[in-house]
């Protein structure tokens, strides 16, 4: 499936690049939020019908065309030079700026096992990467979607690296910069 992000400008807001094994009777809840709260209209819950739906490789693919089908103004998938593609793992959820979504939570509730590792990964973040990269300072929690880890700001004076957002100087990226360790923690 191939599509374009169109009619204005758009925020990375979460992702589902999680390598979790699911099982028949998980669910996958996807919340998201605007700066007043949670959108209870948007948020919903996918749950888990077949082995099949449970690897690692197609609940993401199933839940970002889940999202681009029944979630309005937000769109899922991989940005490609040919555009938004809806791909097998790494899937980044986009919202129109102009919508005031501001974040996506992707949980699991897991009745037979699920990876906890990756369950206590999701912890709670401040922001996506690299919105509002004024704002970090110590103890800022970010959610970085190339990696889908969460990273938090060490503290002073090596928060200062965590602001550094210059798209000619990467290095204190979280997760993938040379020297990202500097600056973050991987939660």
């Amino acid at each position: 499936m191939h599509t374009s992000l169109a009619c204005g400008k758009w925020s990375t807001i979460g992702c589902l690049n999680h390598h979790t094994q699911l099982f028949i009777g998980d669910v996958v809840s996807v919340t998201f939020y605007d700066m007043q709260g949670e959108l209870v209209s948007l948020s919903f819950d996918y749950k888990i019908t077949s082995l099949e739906q449970g690897e690692p490789h197609a609940w993401p693919r199933l839940v970002a065309e889940h999202i681009n089908v029944h979630v309005p103004l937000v769109s899922a998938g991989k940005m490609t030079e040919q555009g938004l593609i809806v791909a097998y793992r790494n899937n980044e959820i986009f919202a129109l700026q102009s919508s005031g979504i501001c974040k996506a939570h992707v949980d699991f509730h897991c009745i037979a096992k699920c990876d906890e590792r990756v369950v206590n990964n999701l912890d709670t973040y401040d922001y996506v990467y690299p919105e509002n990269c004024e704002n970090y300072n110590a103890g800022t929690k970010v959610l970085q979607p190339k990696t889908g880890h969460v990273y938090q700001c060490r503290p002073w004076p090596f928060n200062e690296f965590c602001r550094t957002n210059d798209d000619n100087n990467s290095m204190f990226e979280p997760g993938v910069g040379q020297s990202w360790a500097m600056a973050w923690q991987q939660i």
